[in-house]
């Protein structure tokens, strides 16, 4: 079985970034939750996820669209992450058709839970890829260009909310 958790612990400061940063702060998760809907409605996608990439599980700080068990838990096992490829290359990562597509037509999340489409973008900080933000769709779907840009910028604004949230480690935070 391939295990996606390797490669995103390549960045050594990676999850030191992620443990200072108060992903449980109910106005960081409201904030994140915004910005979700938001892209979702731009990209008219019915899911929109703000994803943090651990070593055995993605977790979910922000979301809009998500019922059902994904609600409740609000992440997944690493195996069944589109995110981990973004989090993996440091780049875009789009499925346009996951039932069509070799690496994702038997996750649980396609055969299961009906997601058909998927477009995520890494989220940076200080050059650690944390996490992706990204749409799921119900549908096939192109991504275009546009779309990419949206997400980009979205997932730079995400990037700039957690480093607002990150928890102060002997320094002054403005």
């Amino acid at each position: 079985m391939s295990h996606g958790g390797q490669e995103p612990a390549a960045v050594p400061d990676r999850y030191e970034i992620l443990a200072a940063i108060d992903l449980d702060d109910p106005e960081l998760r409201r904030h994140l939750d915004r910005v979700a809907a938001r892209t979702a409605e731009r990209l008219g996608q019915p899911i929109a996820l703000v994803s943090m990439v651990l070593d055995t599980a993605q977790v979910f700080p922000g979301s809009y669209g998500l019922t059902g068990w994904l609600a409740e838990m609000a992440g997944t096992p690493i195996e069944w992450s589109f995110c981990v490829n973004a989090v993996r290359t440091g780049a875009a990562y789009v499925v346009p058709d996951a039932t069509a597509d070799a690496e994702q037509a038997d996750n649980p999340l396609v055969t299961v839970d009906g997601v058909r489409s998927y477009a995520g973008v890494p989220i940076v900080i200080d050059g650690a890829v944390l996490g992706a933000h990204c749409v799921l769709g119900r549908d096939s779907h192109d991504f275009t260009d546009a779309d990419l840009a949206e997400l980009r910028r979205s997932a730079e604004e995400i990037s700039e909310l957690l480093q607002s949230y990150r928890l102060s480690r002997g320094h002054a935070e403005g």
